[in-house]
């Protein structure tokens, strides 16, 4: 680093013709005060100069070098231009020697270089830099290289220069601020300066030739460089200083911009001059190859408004920074630069890497999409919005996708990033400035797809001229109208806030499926038969069916005999809904609902009428197939035809060659288990379902080591379990060979077999072609296909001759599904959730549930949003739309409905959420382990038992890795997180040390290391009563402790609002025990909210289990 001194001695400042070209110049600015009599020495030394005049010395030839000749010292100028070619000065010769040396060591002040004339500089390392000072510290950092900030005396820019680069001395400035740009003295730079190295990160000349040669091209938002030079072993370039530092600072610092219509307009300018920026650069056949938001500097003008520049041409890993350089101070640190910027470089890098090619050119386009996307983010969300879409994107936005049976790779945005775009685009209005800024980036700069030719084409990514041309009209309609940039904003508060989950259920028509449905069936095999009506009801109107605006009371209900009217009051009753007054309805469509209340009766109208269907009536099943019948497959079927045909998110990956499960139950004849490794790639079925209390009798259904190998020869059917043969015959129904079955697929009493497959249950459910749920059988031996209660329905044919079926309305997932006993089980929410889409047998009817939406076997369709995340075939990234700005609330969330679920084994309570853990992991691209995820790791440390029963910690499963207390998955019972707004909570991040800090780990993974049952904090004192102990501490398994026995660990605080609020502090709350080693070793005993005096001030390390 260059020493923070100043170069130009303020005793030499006799004034800045001092240092202007000729030395001469000196004697005529010189003067001396009237009353000063020159001495005979003066008159001697001022003689000097018009000896040095007559020799042809001045400073451009300086400095000179002596050396000793045959008879006397030699003064000479070695050409640095000319490779050493040297000429004699006489005049010195006859000087004393004292003149000589002062001479000699005063020469070099003269020879401060002048930047700008020439662009590279090789300097003496005794000439002095026109540095008028230089920050003690670099204001950014990397492995490379640093920036530092520093102001130049401005006679050393030559004033050509200056007017090129816009700059304009203010009357009385000492200096100008510039950038210095030094390269690190490392060993691998040894000859950087002097010529490439064959790694262009770390090529000092690489940029230094890039700024050559667009040192003078006309391009205002192309940033200008000033001079690169050599000073002893520093090497340096020097641009001016941007004052309003790069464009994420911008957005982090000028919040309120968003709202400014002004401002907006000025952004959306200058990133037209971007791209005509990146225009410039092509029609040179240039490439930036690094543009990022910390790339892009803001030169601010007095208006504060300026100019976006973009820097860095060639060398970016000089201004990278270094891990813990990213806080933003008020000392002039405007050209930061993090790490970290992967996410700005498109998928021909990956490519290019494996390939050792070139960049192509339009590599800048899909790094400006990148950032358009960012800064669409930032005037939505904010910068804490812009923060939170780094967090999913670490590394790249684009994924890469292996096909294992073709040996073929291809790339893809990534999802979290489209399900941003999604979340943005439901939210902007079409005709917007913000609608087509996402729609430029997302559906013409983020295409994987180049064009060699670099013409402009639908079906490749867009070149710099049309980007600029497209800005251009964006630009145009700006300024032509204002409702095209309305500001949006989005408050604070709501930024770490889901957006609201509807969880209303909807009832949605698709008659074209259910007409194609009757195509394929008999609908005389399944119609039902003709019912009398009573007087009242012979003659109706549909738009006066049963019950009018009016409505009618029990007794009138109850006099009326047909079974209409009959249907209408047990719906009543069932819904504990019983009229002692009147009771009036509305009209949904094809259903009719209690006012305030539930849905009571179905109308569905003949299908023979086709699709010309009268309004307010459907097409529907009022008679439900027989289970396990060929109408019931058929429906099955074209429920999985159409979501294979039309539901895109529903496709599996790996459809053509589908991954398997270790072992499957092939369906053919013989029935037996088969290695998957020994057949074809195929689709299989998985079965979700409850074991129920299996004894010693019922267990030797289930895969022993004992009977494995006759199960692999052959299986009878009929000595399976009920569950398991109608699981078998649906399978069939369906068309598909293999079925997976865990008790049968895993082998029961074999810890590693266990063990292993356990891990893979992620895989196993999502790579299911289907899940069948037996949502409605409590164990194995129930079944699932088995006979229902008939559903009541009435014909009735209106005045106006439709025939219409009515019947009890039945269409009730929530209470089917998500309320049946299959759902109270802690195995079955992941099953659900990472399944592509699910066939839920109940008692009342079949369900399909996929990304789509939810179909009932009386043909109707469900939606309801908060339903539809689990739901999800691409499970999370529904759920990331309603929380992209707080991941962590959804994990709360599904971990709090997760903790209430029961287990057959205890034991399994930590291991029956990996998949679902791993899942989230990889769509969050962080590490996850024992219920926590690295960045939300202090936040959901902070749970508490849900209700007044203590928890009960269990014994854990052999072999397995050791779940610690401070985990609530170590314990049995519901949980609840702490009610804390991200946004308005301080976390303690120097009382304890993250455990996924300590590791080194690619994101997508669960951490099952010995070690990471260990966390460290810095243990306080309780300062309080035992009696506000009680009162404050929420304790897990029970209270029995003393105040003085116990310490806690910041882990949060409120943050200061107005001072209108008491600060309280959110701790884990430890007790010490004693496992021999010892040491300092702690345990969770519950958590607490405290104030300020009830905890010490002072506190030690300790280990927490």
């Amino acid at each position: 680093m260059i020493k923070p001194i100043l170069y130009l001695p303020q005793a030499t400042k006799i004034k800045l013709s001092l240092y202007s070209p000729h030395i001469t110049k000196i004697k005529s600015d010189l003067r001396f005060p009237p009353t000063t009599k020159m001495n005979g020495k003066s008159r001697e030394q001022l003689s000097h100069l018009e000896d040095l005049k007559n020799d042809g010395i001045d400073d451009t030839i300086l400095p000179l070098s002596m050396t000793l000749g045959s008879e006397n010292l030699v003064w000479s100028q070695a050409s640095r231009k000319d490779g050493g070619s040297t000429k004699r000065f006489v005049s010195l010769e006859s000087w004393e020697d004292n003149d000589l040396h002062v001479f000699k060591s005063h020469q070099w002040p003269l020879s401060a270089p002048v930047f700008g004339v020439e662009f590279r500089h090789q300097l003496d390392w005794e000439q002095p830099l026109p540095y008028l000072s230089i920050n003690p510290e670099p204001v950014s950092s990397g492995i490379f290289g640093e920036v530092l900030r520093a102001e130049i005396h401005p006679a050393h820019i030559d004033a050509q220069r200056l007017e090129e680069l816009g700059v304009k001395l203010k009357y009385g400035s000492e200096g100008i601020l510039i950038a210095i740009k030094e390269a690190k003295n490392n060993e691998d730079f040894g000859n950087f300066f002097d010529q490439q190295t064959s790694n262009p990160a770390m090529s000092f000349d690489k940029e230094e030739t890039n700024l050559r040669a667009f040192q003078y091209l006309t391009a205002p938002h192309l940033i200008q460089p000033i001079a690169a030079y050599q000073w002893g072993s520093h090497r340096c370039l020097i641009f001016l200083w941007a004052e309003g530092g790069n464009l994420s600072e911008y957005w982090q610092r000028h919040e309120s911009d968003r709202e400014d219509k002004d401002s907006l307009k000025w952004l959306i300018g200058e990133f037209v001059g971007l791209s005509s920026a990146l225009e410039l650069l092509r029609g040179e056949n240039g490439r930036h190859g690094d543009l990022k938001p910390e790339n892009i500097l803001w030169f601010m003008d007095d208006q504060k408004r300026g100019t976006l520049k973009i820097a860095n041409m060639g060398l970016a890993a000089f201004q990278e920074k270094e891990a813990n350089t990213g806080n933003i101070n008020d000392n002039g640190t405007a050209t930061e630069n993090p790490s970290g910027t992967f996410r700005y470089k498109p998928p021909e890098m990956d490519k290019a890497r494996d390939r050792k090619t070139s960049r192509l050119q339009q590599y800048d386009m899909w790094s400006m999409g990148c950032i358009i996307i960012e800064l669409l983010v930032w005037l939505m969300h904010g910068y804490n919005g812009v923060r939170t879409f780094r967090e999913g994107t670490q590394d790249y936005i684009w994924v890469k996708k292996s096909n294992p049976s073709t040996g073929t790779t291809s790339y893809h945005v990534d999802d979290y990033v489209l399900a941003c775009l999604g979340a943005m685009e439901d939210q902007l209005n079409d005709n917007s400035a913000y609608m087509e800024l996402l729609r430029l980036a997302r559906n013409r700069l983020l295409v994987v797809n180049v064009s060699k030719e670099l013409d402009s084409s639908p079906s490749y990514r867009e070149i710099a001229k049309e980007l600029h041309s497209r800005m251009q009209r964006i630009q145009q309609s700006c300024e032509a109208n204002d409702d095209y940039l309305a500001p949006i904003a989005i408050s604070p508060d709501s930024e770490e806030q889901p957006k609201r989950l509807d969880d209303t259920w909807s009832s949605v028509q698709d008659d074209k499926f259910a007409a194609q449905f009757f195509k394929l069936i008999d609908w005389n095999q399944i119609k039902p038969e003709h019912v009398a009506l009573c007087s009242q009801c012979e003659a109706i109107y549909s738009d006066q069916l049963f019950l009018s605006q009016g409505g009618l009371s029990e007794p009138e209900l109850l006099s009326r005999t047909c079974l209409p009217c009959r249907l209408l009051l047990d719906s009543l009753y069932k819904h504990d809904k019983i009229p002692s007054q009147v009771v009036s309805s509305r009209h949904n469509e094809a259903i009719r609902r209690l006012k305030g209340g539930p849905d009571l009766l179905s109308i569905y109208v003949d299908p023979k009428i086709g699709l010309d269907i009268p309004k307010g009536f459907q097409l529907g099943l009022p008679r439900l197939p027989n289970q396990g019948g060929l109408e019931q497959f058929t429906l099955l079927r074209e429920w999985i035809k159409a979501c294979d045909e039309k539901h895109e998110n529903c496709r599996g990956e790996n459809d053509n060659a589908p991954i398997m499960p270790t072992r499957l139950i092939d369906l053919g004849n013989p029935l037996r288990i088969v290695e998957s490794d020994s057949i074809e790639p195929s689709n299989y079925i998985a079965l979700s379902h409850c074991w129920g209390n299996l004894g010693v009798d019922e267990r030797r259904v289930c895969a022993q080591t004992d009977n494995i190998d006759t199960f692999m020869k052959s299986i009878n059917f009929d000595d399976l379990p009920r569950t398991f043969r109608d699981a078998i015959t649906v399978a069939r129904g369906i068309g598909v060979n293999y079925l997976w079955i865990d008790s049968l697929c895993i082998i029961q009493n074999d810890e590693d077999d266990q063990k292993h497959e356990i891990t893979t249950m992620e895989q196993v459910f999502s790579s299911a072609y289907c899940t069948i749920a037996a949502s409605s059988s409590r164990s194995s031996f129930e079944g699932f296909l088995n006979c229902r209660r008939s559903r009541p329905c009435v014909k009735i044919r209106t005045s106006g001759g439709t025939i219409l079926y009515v019947c009890p309305n039945i269409d009730d997932f929530h209470r089917d599904v998500d309320l049946g006993a299959l759902n109270s089980r802690g195995w079955v929410l992941q099953e659900r959730a990472l399944s592509r889409r699910t066939i839920f047998y109940t008692s009342t009817q079949v369900y399909y549930e996929c990304g789509a939406g939810v179909q009932c076997e009386t043909l109707a369709c469900l939606q309801n949003s908060k339903a539809a995340i689990l739901g999800d075939a691409r499970f999370p990234f529904a759920a990331l739309g309603y929380y992209s700005d707080g991941r962590q609330m959804f994990v709360q969330e599904l971990y709090e409905r997760y903790s209430g679920l029961a287990f057959s084994k205890e034991w399994d309570r930590p291991m029956a959420i990996l998949g679902l853990e791993r899942r989230l992991a990889r769509a969050f691209k962080t590490q996850a382990a024992h219920g926590f995820f690295a960045p939300y790791f202090a936040k959901l440390l902070l749970w508490k038992r849900r209700d007044s029963r203590w928890m009960t910690r269990f014994t854990q499963r052999p072999g397995s890795s050791r779940v610690p207390t401070w985990s609530w998955l170590s314990k049995t019972g519901a949980i609840k997180y702490l009610d804390l707004k991200f946004q308005e909570t301080h976390w303690e991040v120097d009382d304890f040390i993250n455990p996924f800090e300590r590791f080194i780990s690619t994101w997508g993974t669960t951490r099952t290391e010995e070690k990471f049952d260990v966390f460290y904090g810095l243990a306080r004192r309780l300062t309080m009563s035992k009696l506000d102990m009680l009162v404050s501490v929420i304790f897990d398994e029970g209270d029995n402790f003393e105040v003085d026995d116990l310490r806690c660990v910041f882990i949060g605080r409120d943050k200061i609002e107005n001072g209108l609020r008491s600060i309280k502090h959110h701790v884990l709350v430890i007790h010490q025990i004693n496992d021999g080693s010892g040491k300092a070793v702690y345990e969770r005993v519950g958590v607490a909210s405290l104030k300020p005096e009830h905890v010490a001030g002072e506190g030690s390390w300790v280990e927490i289990r």
